[in-house]
């Protein structure tokens, strides 16, 4: 009897937390909360929520609108807002403790001609500001492990940071250009500015970039950078996989590879010497460019 009592005080428990997590959820979010904002005199505009997908999309007027889209509407789930004279930030409102069946996603309806910084923050939540053409004052995003959508962007400073996520870039242009990920990837069709890149094993892919920079992976992943145009001195370390990089064929630089248990192969031998681990170089008249490739154990591979 004991037992049986037992299972049933347990099945009864069961029902009582579903009920709590499931059955007050509709199946399908539904727009629970519609904000609107005027962007005039705001310097300074920051969206930041957890593992909600946020997608923007240009306004139809000069105001920045939010939407929230949910499987439960209340009140404590909406948005959070801090508001002074020259700032706006939004935060994702509160969950409910059982989050099982909840779900929340964001729309960004962002007028084009904002001019101003933009901040962006997730953990697993994706990012989408491919439907944008955006020129900013700074621009920031800081993603954990959902994946950044970007069409094209411009600002005086960029700052684009994933842990794990993928970064998927279409034109990126900016004085300064700071890339971090730990494990996540970089794909971007066109990059222009000074770049910092710093990665600890994940991959990047740049098809075209423009300007001067310093590329570090400290661990792991593969480095393959096309430069179309040159303005200043590039850096490239890779401790455990290759550097694969391609620059314009009427450069004048000098060139410096070091590698310990990997081979450096260039399109421009004939002007290089090879001492012990270390090749170098001078391509052309009177240089003012330097070019540096350095890896513990991967491969150097250099072709104009």
């Amino acid at each position: 009897m004991k037992i049986k009592k037992q299972i049933v005080c347990c099945i009864v428990t069961l029902l009582f937390l579903t009920s709590l997590t499931g059955c007050s959820h509709s199946k399908n979010p539904k727009m629970a909360n519609e904000l609107h904002f005027s962007l005039d005199k705001i310097s300074d505009l920051t969206i930041s929520y957890d593992e909600e997908p946020i997608t923007f999309f240009e306004a139809k007027n000069d105001e920045l609108i939010i939407r929230e889209y949910m499987t439960e509407n209340k009140n404590k789930y909406y948005a959070n807002i801090n508001q002074s004279n020259n700032s706006i930030h939004i935060r994702e409102g509160s969950k409910p403790f059982f989050k099982d069946g909840f779900y929340r996603y964001v729309e960004v309806y962002l007028p084009a001609s904002y001019p101003q910084a933009l901040t962006i923050t997730t953990t697993d939540g994706n990012i989408d500001l491919s439907n944008l053409d955006l020129q900013l004052s700074t621009f920031r995003i800081d993603s954990t492990a959902g994946t950044v959508k970007i069409n094209n962007i411009s600002a005086s400073d960029i700052h684009l940071s994933s842990t794990s996520g993928t970064l998927e870039l279409g034109k990126i242009d900016a004085d300064t250009i700071n890339l971090q990920t730990t494990s996540g990837n970089i794909i971007c069709d066109e990059l222009s500015g000074h770049i910092t890149y710093t990665s600890t094993s994940g991959n990047a892919d740049i098809k075209a970039a423009m300007g001067a920079g310093s590329y570090k992976a400290t661990n792991s992943g593969n480095l393959n950078i096309v430069y179309t145009k040159v303005t200043g001195d590039l850096y490239f370390f890779n401790k455990n996989d290759g550097i694969n990089l391609t620059i314009p064929s009427d450069l004048n630089f000098e060139f410096e590879g070091t590698t310990k248990n990997g081979s450096i192969t260039t399109t421009f031998s004939e002007y290089i010497t090879t001492e012990g681990r270390t090749t170098h170089g001078i391509i052309g008249n009177n240089p003012s460019i330097t070019i540096k490739a350095e890896t513990n154990n991967g491969n150097i591979e250099v072709t104009r």
